[in-house]
């Protein structure tokens, strides 16, 4: 197996158990126990965004981001990693996090992981940590992909990686909107 097929696989992996499987685990878990949280509560597994977004769509995102990256020739080793651009990407990934949790707290948009506005049970605080994550790699990705644009002009926007990653984003969102609208 080749090395970037092997890469391919961890990636879609890590990405597919830390969006979607954790907490359909932690659903099935307590469907077992039949916890009012998943009795009363609309559960990871009644999710499109979940089961489809979650789960395939965010890690074929990755996959793409990366071969954009690779084509770019962006190093990702944590030393060469650009600080600046590091920094920001952590303000933003933290600030859309927050942002989206407060929103679902104002709307009032309750389910297992947020039960009761602004109360979060283990597995939201570990769903928005991941979401916190996954807003940091794609905010540092859109500035790498801002650089290069700016550097080299709008046509490295039309590289197939990069719309491949795009398309997965809108899918994304219209799975999630259809789940709450």
């Amino acid at each position: 197996m080749e090395d970037d097929v092997r890469r391919d696989l961890v990636v879609f992996g890590i990405t597919s158990i830390s969006a979607f499987w954790v907490n359909a685990v932690g659903h099935l878990v307590l469907l077992k126990r039949r916890s009012p949280l998943v009795r009363d509560y609309k559960a990871t597994l009644s999710y499109r965004s979940a089961l489809v977004g979650d789960s395939t769509l965010l890690p074929i995102m990755n996959i793409f981001a990366l071969h954009q990256l690779d084509d770019w020739q962006e190093d990702l080793r944590p030393r060469r990693l650009k600080r600046r651009r590091l920094g920001l990407s952590f303000v933003v990934g933290v600030g859309l996090t927050l942002f989206v949790h407060g929103y679902q707290a104002v709307q009032r948009l309750t389910n297992w992981t947020m039960p009761r506005p602004w109360r979060w049970t283990a597995l939201g605080y570990y769903h928005a940590l991941y979401m916190a994550t996954q807003f940091v790699a794609l905010a540092y990705f859109i500035g790498t992909a801002y650089g290069r644009a700016r550097r080299d002009g709008p046509r490295v926007l039309f590289a197939r990686p990069l719309l491949g990653c795009l398309s997965m984003i809108v899918s994304f969102c219209a799975v999630l909107f259809k789940d709450y609208y």
